[in-house]
């Protein structure tokens, strides 16, 4: 964890090398709830796992800079400068908790798009992905931001809310339940829901439809023709995910 952190470019070293002593504090603090830990892990995970990628040395430039911005914007919503020169007086990060818990999904989320297990084959539905979850970083950074305005706030926790309540999402919900339909392994569904709540609807449900878990239920749903999913399912089974989303059906 320290080499990882000293390896980090010099733009970000300082704020990731305090974010995550902080972090891994709080994870062998015995007062933390076995919740608290899975977040902070989800969060160390995501954070570690970027570093590790920006260090690739295969890495497109522009793909570095992406990361780069993704850590900054973690380490930025997870301890926002505070409002005086007083340092705070907890390693806990201050803010609602349910802001902490998306931040953690946010993290499995970068894992995920870093394992190579689980990476999106396809190069464009890699981007998106991770410009899915850049944009989501962003927000609660903005949500957390001093000096943001009111208005600038007030859209960001709108879009962080909505990555909140994506298994709520009617269309997500329809979604899932052509899925069942075609008897998915509880595998199958449980990939979909996480990459859901890591990444948000669509773009997380199409993803975890891709796995190959769900590679049988996707082959039946494609089968059937005189469905209204049926042009989703032959998109997804045959073209990078991220080019499907014009053939959800509609409530």
């Amino acid at each position: 964890m320290e080499q990882r952190a000293a390896q980090a470019p010099e733009e970000v070293r300082e704020e990731v090398t305090e974010t995550l002593t902080r972090m891994m504090d709080l994870i062998e603090d015995p007062d933390a709830t076995p919740e608290e830990r899975a977040t902070y892990v989800d969060i160390v995970g995501g954070i570690t796992s970027t570093l590790k990628a920006i260090q690739d040395p295969d890495v497109t430039p522009e793909d570095r800079a992406a990361f780069i911005r993704i850590v900054k914007a973690m380490t930025a919503a997870l301890y926002p400068p505070p409002p005086s020169p007083e340092p705070p007086q907890s390693h806990a990060p201050q803010g609602p908790k349910w802001l902490l818990g998306d931040m953690g999904k946010a993290g499995a989320g970068l894992k995920a798009l870093h394992d190579p297990q689980s990476t999106p084959e396809d190069p464009e539905d890699r981007k998106r992905v991770q410009k899915t979850i850049e944009q989501a970083c962003d927000a609660m950074r903005t949500a957390r931001d001093p000096e943001a305005s009111r208005e600038e706030r007030e859209e960001a926790l709108r879009k962080v809310k909505q990555r909140i309540e994506a298994l709520s999402n009617a269309q997500y919900l329809a979604l899932m339940k052509e899925i069942k339909r075609y008897k998915p392994s509880s595998e199958c569904v449980e990939t979909v829901e996480n990459r859901t709540r890591q990444v948000g609807w669509a773009d997380g449900s199409l993803w975890g439809l891709t796995d190959p878990s769900c590679a049988a239920a996707l082959a039946a749903g494609a089968s059937q023709e005189s469905t209204r999913w049926h042009a989703l399912w032959v998109c997804v089974q045959r073209d990078p995910f991220s080019s499907c989303m014009d053939h959800i059906p509609e409530d």
